[in-house]
Formats: C-alpha cells, sequence, structure tokens
C-alpha cells in the first residue's frame, strides 16, 4: 500500500502538540512531505524534529508541489478560508482544525470551493475522536437514558497553564501576545474551545440549534478577546444544552471537564480527575502540582481522526466527520457571541445540509 503523502500548513502549538506526533504515528500510512509556517525558525525546527522532506514561509510553495496528496490546515481560523479554498484549487484533500472558520459565510466558501474541485474536506472536531464522547454516543444510541432533554458541559482551565518544554508556543503576530489574545484574530474562547461544546451537544442531542442565548467576559486584563463563555442552546427538539468556558481560572483549580446528559430515562456524567495528581504537604502549607497530562484524553482522538480521513481519500469513501457538522457547531458559537454582545437571544435558521466531498 502506497503511503500518501502529506503537508502541514501551520506549525505552531496544536500542529507541533498533536497533528505531528499523530502524523508520526501513522508512518505506515502517511508520508511527511513538507511543512509550512510564516516563522522560519519554528518551521525549520519542526521540519528537523519530525522529519520533513522540506519547509516553507509561504504555504503556496507547499500547495505547488505536485507530490502532496492531502494537507493538515493548524493555523488560526481566520486564515482557513483563504488556505483550505486555494488547497482545493491545487487539487489537495483537506484536513482542517477546528474551528473550521471566522464566519459561517466563510465556511460555506469552503464546502463550495471543495466540491467544486471534487476534493474531500474534514474539519478536525477531535472530541468526536475521544473515547470518553464516543461512548456517551454509543450509550445515547442504545437509548440507555432515554430521550436527551439536557446536555451541560463545563470547560475549566487554570491560567497560566505550564508549557511543555519542547513547545514552539503560540505565533505572535505582533511581537507582543499570543493571535488567541488578539481581537483582529480571534472571537476568543467561543470559537478557541466552546466550539467543541457546541458541536458536542449538538451531536448528543441529534439536532440542530434554533437559538443561543450567551455571555461573554473579559477576564484576563491583557487580552482583547473574551476567555469566559456561557451559553444556553435549545435545539429543534425541545432539547437544550447549557456550558460555561473559563479559561483564566487561577493555578491549582481542581477539574477541566465535566460532561452530563441528562435523558428521560437516565443520565450520564464524565469528569476528569483533580487537576494535580501529587499532594505535597509541608510545614504550614500544601502544594498541588499540576499535571495536564493526566486530563481529558485526547492525544489518540488525533490519530484516529487522520487515520479516518487518510482512509476516506484512499478508498473515496464518505470523510468519517461531514465538514457540513463543524458548519454546524461553528454557527452555533459564531450566534453565541453575537447573542453576548447584544444581550439577547439569537434565532439559528432551519438549513439542509448541502452534498459535500
Amino acid at each position: 500500500m502506497r503511503r500518501l503523502r502529506i503537508g502541514v500548513i501551520g506549525t505552531g502549538t496544536i500542529a507541533y502538540g498533536s497533528h505531528l506526533p499523530a502524523i508520526a504515528q501513522l508512518r505506515d500510512e502517511l508520508e511527511l512531505v513538507a511543512v509550512a509556517d510564516v516563522r522560519e525558525d519554528v518551521v525549520q525546527h519542526v521540519a528537523q524534529r519530525f522529519g520533513a522532506q522540506s519547509w516553507y514561509t509561504d504555504y503556496h510553495d507547499l500547495l505547488a508541489r505536485p507530490d502532496i496528496d492531502l494537507v493538515d490546515v493548524c493555523t488560526p481560523e481566520f486564515l482557513h478560508r483563504e488556505q483550505v479554498v486555494a488547497a482545493a484549487q491545487a487539487g489537495k484533500h483537506i484536513h482542517c482544525e477546528k474551528p473550521m472558520a471566522s464566519s459561517v459565510e466563510e465556511a460555506d466558501a469552503m464546502i463550495a470551493a471543495a466540491r467544486a474541485a471534487g476534493v474531500k474536506l474534514m474539519i478536525g472536531h477531535s472530541r468526536r475522536f475521544t473515547r470518553r464522547y464516543q461512548l456517551i454516543r454509543e450509550a445515547i444510541e442504545r437509548g440507555e437514558v432515554g430521550e436527551v432533554r439536557l446536555v451541560r458541559e463545563n470547560e475549566r482551565r487554570a491560567y497560566p497553564r505550564t508549557p511543555r518544554p519542547d513547545s514552539v508556543g503560540h505565533w505572535n503576530p505582533e511581537g507582543d501576545r499570543s493571535w488567541l489574545a488578539k481581537a483582529g484574530y480571534t472571537l476568543g474562547a467561543a470559537l478557541t474551545n466552546a466550539v467543541h461544546e457546541t458541536d458536542l451537544a449538538r451531536w448528543f442531542a441529534g439536532q440542530d440549534a434554533a437559538s443561543v442565548y450567551a455571555a461573554e467576559h473579559i477576564n484576563d486584563p491583557e487580552s482583547e478577546v473574551p476567555d469566559f463563555i456561557t451559553y444556553t442552546i435549545t435545539f429543534r427538539n425541545g432539547a437544550v444544552g447549557a456550558c460555561e468556558v473559563v479559561n483564566t481560572l487561577p493555578v491549582g483549580y481542581p477539574y477541566y471537564h465535566m460532561m452530563e446528559v441528562f435523558g428521560t430515562e437516565g443520565m450520564i456524567r464524565a469528569t476528569d480527575p483533580p487537576m494535580s495528581t501529587l499532594e505535597v504537604w509541608t510545614a504550614g502549607q500544601m502544594a498541588f502540582p499540576l499535571n495536564p497530562r493526566t486530563f481529558l484524553g485526547v492525544a489518540d482522538a488525533y490519530v484516529q481522526e487522520l487515520a479516518g480521513f487518510a482512509r476516506a481519500v484512499r478508498e473515496d469513501t464518505p470523510v468519517p466527520l461531514d465538514p457540513w457538522n463543524g458548519r454546524q457547531a461553528l454557527a452555533i458559537s459564531v450566534a453565541a457571541v453575537e447573542s453576548s454582545r447584544t444581550g439577547r437571544p439569537v434565532s439559528l435558521p432551519e438549513e439542509v445540509a448541502p452534498i459535500t466531498a
């Protein structure tokens, strides 16, 4: 079996920590041909670290290579439309990190470009490939909790978090703070991580959203975008999704994720263990060293989603997660931002998924 040849666009934190290690694990199926990033020092290091044949500071040079079968887009969401459309026009199959884009209109353009070019497009919602959430979905499908009425998830993160020793760090477009804190590059927590929750709530409820009501807040005085969001989604079948995401809690906050699904016949709860797996007691004080690597296990999820995408490309079958799902999760998250700004609920239109690649 010939290995599919892959190029990675964007070699920052999510690529370095998750996508590239997953590609390395899939070495029997995927061959890393090239990587691209605007930071020359970073992309050189990444190419050497993961054994890419070539590196580029302009992703167009990567797309121009005829020997690349598929690309993995791991850049900030404001670049996704431009890069996915360019990749489709270059005839490459595309796996793209969540969130799908910065707006629903951009997401629609991405789907249309892939369909026009006859290439496959998949949005990498890693939680769909995480065993914890797959088990919840399977229990729902078996009818173990009856009809789902409420999906609730809290995602709470302490800040600052200790970076991995070998982390390349986030892109700092203006030389000061990460793009994740810049209003010109992102909408904040609604897309940074709450888009995971909108996707999971929709998946577990089994319906599209009818409306969403949300509130956001900036806790970090140096951030230009909200790092806290809470929302309530009403789905078309009457089920409710509720979520709280906060990214700047004090160091030592004890839980990371908590998911609950309430149905007419029962409930499911999944939580992380305490953030500290080690307690240190000394005279007059106690310490709880954090161990983030024990949290929600998503490392294997990236392997599973990239393997599924590669299989779909090789066998010319539908991708494991239709891009419409990424588009609909984005629609809820963007509507939540609008709601938080207006102080009013936002209705979402009834829409039918187009035929996609």
